[in-house]
């Protein structure tokens, strides 16, 4: 009787960790194809990834490296105003944004060239749904966020400033270093911070449905 409780209690702890290792990476993937496009729709990018760009152009590394580069900075602020320990998994989360965002830019988009501002916009639109379709995926597996979005709850927790507000402060951060660096801020920035969180809005409770179902 007992063996046969201890195999149900493994065999649905192994379906759960298979559920949320299979929705973290899906949920990769999907995130950083939208970050791709975006970049790719040459309008602007994501205040963060906008950023990224400036500094690969003038330190002349791989957008990816930027990415993971300002992740491990953020990193250290996050823990210092949160007065906690380090979050690792954030990093390897970063590591793996960075490397996708690498791939996708320099070999599976590296056709992908939009012609006028119609291309453009379409590039710029499909990126942000997936983009809100890989946030609203991956964060299902519970692991350590993205750490541009702890950098948010810090503010708000360390500062005491609502969540709104302290989404408006980190992404003030983002645009200002980028516009110092001279990065990918312009019309497709705005089209992303008016947008994503609609569409995270629609499909995070689609996705935590079918991976309440799976696990």
């Amino acid at each position: 009787m007992h063996i046969y409780i201890r195999q149900a209690v493994w065999n649905g702890g192994f379906g759960r960790m298979k559920a949320r290792f299979v929705f973290y990476c899906i949920g990769l993937l999907s995130l950083s194809l939208g970050v791709s496009l975006i970049i790719k729709g040459d309008l602007g990018a994501a205040p963060w990834d906008a950023l990224a760009v400036g500094e690969s152009t003038l330190l002349h590394l791989s957008i990816g490296t930027c990415i993971f580069m300002n992740g491990c900075i953020l990193i250290l602020i996050n823990a210092l105003l949160l007065k906690e320990g380090i979050q690792w998994l954030a990093a390897l989360s970063i590591f793996v944004i960075g490397m996708m965002v690498d791939y996708w830019i320099t070999a599976g988009l590296k056709t992908v060239e939009p012609v006028g501002f119609g291309q453009q916009l379409s590039l710029v639109l499909i990126g942000i749904l997936l983009l809100g379709i890989g946030i609203s995926i991956y964060l299902q597996a519970k692991l350590p966020s993205s750490p541009m979005d702890t950098f948010m709850v810090a503010i708000h927790q360390r500062f005491g400033l609502n969540l709104r507000n302290s989404r408006l402060l980190n992404e003030a951060i983002a645009i200002t270093l980028a516009m110092v660096f001279h990065g990918a801020v312009g019309i497709g920035t705005v089209i992303v911070a008016c947008t994503l969180g609609f569409i995270i809005h629609i499909f995070y409770p689609i996705m935590e449905r079918m991976y309440g179902k799976w696990s």
